[in-house]
């Protein structure tokens, strides 16, 4: 189901862009809408996880065709067994499906959809996921897994889709920015600084700093950009 077509004229980044965003499940993607809307954009968002291929090209068509094009979509997907904390010796095969692979079928499928809106005129794609999985965490080795999936999945697509115009890229963010319900989990502190807060002393908000970023990568400025990775936790991990 898409919802919440606006846009704000005053800002200029995204003036006349269309923005797609597809969070189903995750508060996350309200933010972000509400972000880019600020920067002009015109944003539609998907609130319903694709059970397959067919599904997520037909929810990604009615979304496109509501907001005007698809120069920008921007994706995060997570069942909530994914942002479960439990220990790695005490899952079930099950609930690794239901954790990981049901999740990454998701994107998969949201990708592909993409491609098929994308391929003639181009356009940005960014992917969502928290930052702590460049390092890992205790008792979330399913959402760990599944990041870095979705991480090398964009850098594989922006290889083989560039030549369409399409430019792809994740986005780390704070994990109790990813998902509230993180911010208990037993998240590993930063080796060089101790435990929280990070370098700037603050978790980048969601509508604020990290939709800039995120408007920014649907911007011309950024047409050379594809394939890479930016880390908004506000230092907590600095790493390549």
């Amino acid at each position: 189901m898409a919802q919440g077509v606006a846009q704000d004229a005053d800002a200029a980044l995204l003036a006349g862009r269309c923005a797609i965003v597809a969070m189903p499940g995750l508060a996350l993607g309200g933010a972000l809408a509400r972000g880019l809307r600020r920067h002009g954009a015109r944003v539609v968002e998907i609130d319903v996880a694709p059970g397959s291929r067919a599904d997520a090209e037909a929810a990604l068509g009615d979304a496109t065709r509501e907001a005007g094009g698809a120069d920008l979509v921007v994706h995060a997907g997570a069942t909530p067994a994914a942002l479960a904390s439990r220990p790695l010796e005490a899952l079930s095969a099950e609930q690794w499906h239901s954790a990981v692979h049901r999740s990454m079928l998701t994107s998969l499928y949201f990708l592909q959809a993409v491609h098929r809106q994308q391929r003639e005129a181009g356009g940005a794609t960014v992917v969502v996921g928290p930052s702590t999985a460049l390092v890992g965490a205790a008792d979330l080795v399913p959402l760990i897994t599944l990041a870095e999936a979705q991480r090398t999945l964009v850098k594989s697509a922006a290889r083989q889709w560039g030549r369409h115009g399409m430019r792809l890229n994740w986005v780390g963010v704070g994990a109790q920015r990813y998902a509230p319900s993180l911010a208990e989990a037993a998240l590993p502190s930063t080796p060089e600084l101790g435990p929280p807060p990070p370098a700037l002393g603050r978790v980048p908000e969601a509508e604020a700093e990290v939709a800039d970023v995120i408007a920014w990568l649907g911007s011309d400025g950024a047409r050379g950009v594809t394939g890479a990775s930016f880390n908004l936790d506000g230092g907590d991990w600095m790493v390549p």
